[in-house]
């Protein structure tokens, strides 16, 4: 029978919940970093015993861990983290904006709350997704917004500056809970295609790895986009969209919605390509099925 694991992060810890296929008795992993928020935990598709994970705080800031056991062991894996004045010096842990003359010179300020241009200030780490061929690969969503690559298995990070180069980039403006890079979809049937979402920039679209980047017209016609999720499998790709007012389903990038429910979410994936859940505030999780369909 096949084995399912959960993983979950939160303001307290790290935990890692498995079961059987019937999903009736889980076993409770943790909580790792006790104390600790973590923002997203993601396992490799190549290897599930490679686990990535973001953890941040007040006092240490963003940490990236990494367990190479599915989470019974973790590493900073660009140095190891000690409190202290020489703290977070490991690279793992280094997002630095590109500000070269040839990719990132022009790209120094965003729109701000208030309407003022206001300079790119890294806070965190939202959204970790390794890749679909390689464990040693990941990518990283952060705030401000902004788009990095290790390939090295997360010892280091380079910008891919060409996101916030896209002629929107100055305009981009934070949603009420920051500007954030939240969600990050590799195509399974192109590897040069990648699709983000912003909170509250909207979806961007790259077909050449991240060079060059294009609206992806995948919005919701409120205009809030909090979680964004392709149907596995789905050919012309279906797109779910949730926010402060439900979920909403689109197949041709946004140009036309089908509601879903009408409950406020923010993240949603999937166990299937006919079945799928929605998160949301106070505990709140729904079903949906028939997605693909």
């Amino acid at each position: 029978m096949s084995k399912v694991r959960v993983l979950v992060g939160t303001k307290k810890g790290a935990f890692v919940l498995t079961s059987d296929g019937k999903r009736e008795n889980w076993e409770v992993s943790g909580p790792h970093f006790a104390g600790w928020e973590l923002y997203h935990l993601k396992g490799s598709p190549v290897d599930p015993n490679r686990i990535y994970a973001s953890q941040c705080s007040d006092w240490f800031g963003q940490v990236i861990q990494r367990s190479n056991d599915g989470g019974k062991t973790w590493e900073a894996p660009g140095g190891d983290i000690t409190p202290g004045p020489e703290a977070m010096k490991g690279t793992s842990n280094k997002f630095v904006y590109d500000s070269s003359p040839e990719t990132g010179k022009p790209l120094t300020t965003h729109q701000f709350y208030d309407g003022t241009q206001h300079p790119w200030e890294f806070k965190r780490v939202w959204h970790l997704e390794p890749s679909l061929t390689d464990p040693d690969t990941v990518y990283a969503g952060v705030e401000d917004a902004a788009l990095f690559r290790s390939t090295d298995g997360g010892k280091s990070w380079q910008e891919l500056p060409g996101l916030r180069g896209h002629g929107t980039g100055p305009r981009w403006q934070p949603g009420a809970g920051g500007m954030c890079l939240h969600t990050i979809i590799l195509d399974p049937s192109d590897p040069k295609r990648i699709y983000i979402a912003i909170s509250a920039a909207g979806a961007f679209r790259t077909d050449d790895g991240g060079v060059t980047w294009k609206l992806a017209g995948i919005r919701r016609p409120d205009g809030v986009t909090q979680g964004l999720a392709l149907v596995p499998g789905s050919a012309p790709p279906v797109f779910v969209a949730t926010g402060a007012h439900g979920t909403a389903f689109t197949r041709d990038f946004g140009a036309t919605w089908l509601g879903g429910d009408t409950l406020t979410s923010f993240a949603v994936g999937f166990a299937n390509p006919n079945v799928g859940w929605v998160a949301g505030p106070r505990g709140h999780i729904a079903k949906f099925t028939a997605v693909a369909k």
